[in-house]
């Protein structure tokens, strides 16, 4: 798995390594010509910007596909910035960016409230999966961990707050690093993590978790503190944590991360990753988003640490 793993650029490192290498125009504020373009790579030569925004788990990997993407099409740069996947569905409302990324399905709100001020049903294009690591300090010697334990841990009202309640012998009080919440990663783990109360609420996350901007500031930092525990997607690894393997209830076999695990969903935390447009894409979107799920396109998805489609 170490010749995928994410190589740790931060999203402002990213979107100024964009700019600089050519951008005319920055940020998600400036309509684009995007959906005026041929739709054949190449064969225009006006200068077209792809507005995305999105997801900060995909930031990496939206902009090593923009990277690759100059090379195929020159006139075109996709300006790829994250900030987490729900300003990403609100920048699609305001018609702020082309294309959103999204680590999460879109909501049923989200959905309408685009339809209502684009006029545009949404458009829901599935580009790669993911698997959502477990990190932990790599002095820990814990190895696996079940989703019941999990929601001990980081659901309100869970009873685990010290690690000598999962691991006889360890002792402290457990340490909890997550996302923000505009974060899809954070919405995905707190749904299939925490579940539901007794009358169907989804239950929140528990108090007194450092809720970080971005998924390599999770892995960082549970890195640095010895009785950390965090989650992250498994392309944010570093030999700087480790990971466990997670089973679905405890006694039952534990899985590891891995491609395979994720793409077909026998890893606990897998995940699908998503590209949403307002209205059926045109033009150079489209031709963009048909090269993402390209041979050449899922080649990024497995340099980045993520799952492809096929």
């Amino acid at each position: 798995m170490n010749k995928h793993l994410h190589r740790g650029c931060t999203a402002i490192g990213v979107a100024a390594t964009i700019i600089a290498a050519g951008l005319s125009t920055t940020g998600c504020n400036k309509k684009s010509d995007a959906s005026s373009g041929t739709g054949t790579q190449g064969a225009s030569k006006k200068t077209v910007e792809i507005r995305v925004k999105g997801s900060d788990t995909m930031v990496q990997l939206a902009t090593g596909w923009a990277e690759a993407y100059r090379k195929v099409n020159p006139n075109v740069f996709v300006n790829a910035n994250g900030g987490g996947t729900g300003t990403g569905f609100a920048a699609l409302q305001n018609n702020t960016c082309d294309i959103c990324n999204a680590s999460r399905e879109i909501k049923t709100e989200e959905a309408a409230k685009t339809k209502s001020v684009t006029g545009k049903e949404v458009k829901e294009f599935v580009v790669a999966y993911d698997a959502l690591a477990v990190y932990t300090h790599p002095s820990n010697p814990m190895k696996e961990i079940s989703l019941e334990q999990l929601r001990g841990i980081w659901a309100e009202g869970g009873s685990i707050t010290t690690w000598d309640q999962i691991n006889p012998g360890m002792i402290g009080k457990i340490t909890l690093f997550g996302r923000q919440n505009n974060s899809g990663t954070y919405d995905y783990f707190r749904e299939h993590i925490c579940g539901k109360t007794a009358d169907m609420k989804q239950r929140e996350f528990r108090g007194g978790i450092s809720e970080m901007n971005g998924s390599s500031e999770v892995v960082e930092n549970v890195g640095k503190t010895t009785l950390a525990i965090g989650y992250s997607g498994m392309g944010y690894k570093t030999p700087a944590v480790n990971w466990l393997k997670v089973s679905n209830k405890k006694g039952e076999p534990a899985i590891e991360p891995g491609i395979d695990e994720a793409r077909t969903g026998k890893y606990p935390i897998s995940r699908k990753l998503y590209l949403y447009t307002a209205g059926e894409p045109t033009g150079e979107v489209k031709a963009f988003i048909d090269w993402i799920v390209s041979p050449e396109g899922q080649k990024i998805v497995a340099k980045e640490g993520f799952v492809p489609l096929h």
